[in-house]
């Protein structure tokens, strides 16, 4: 059994909070294509397995540009 199946699934809000981006992101289908967020439709709702996001959000370069403090560990 794949440990994903088994992972709880998460709204754009809680997805939105978790990896600290837009919120609109998540909620709005052309930018979660434009973005290339993964994601699942279920029943008509949208939902997100964190681990795919994290995955995702290391690799992303839009995620890099929004928060380009966070790559360098910030100078705070």
């Amino acid at each position: 059994m794949n440990a994903k199946t088994n992972e709880t699934m998460i709204d754009g809000r809680e997805a939105s909070i978790a990896l600290r981006l837009p919120y609109y992101w998540f909620r709005d289908p052309t930018e979660r294509s434009r973005y290339r967020i993964p994601h699942y439709v279920m029943g008509g709702l949208i939902r997100y397995r964190l681990s795919e996001l994290s995955e995702w959000a290391a690799k992303s370069s839009a995620v890099k540009e929004w928060r380009p403090d966070d790559a360098r560990g910030g100078d705070e």
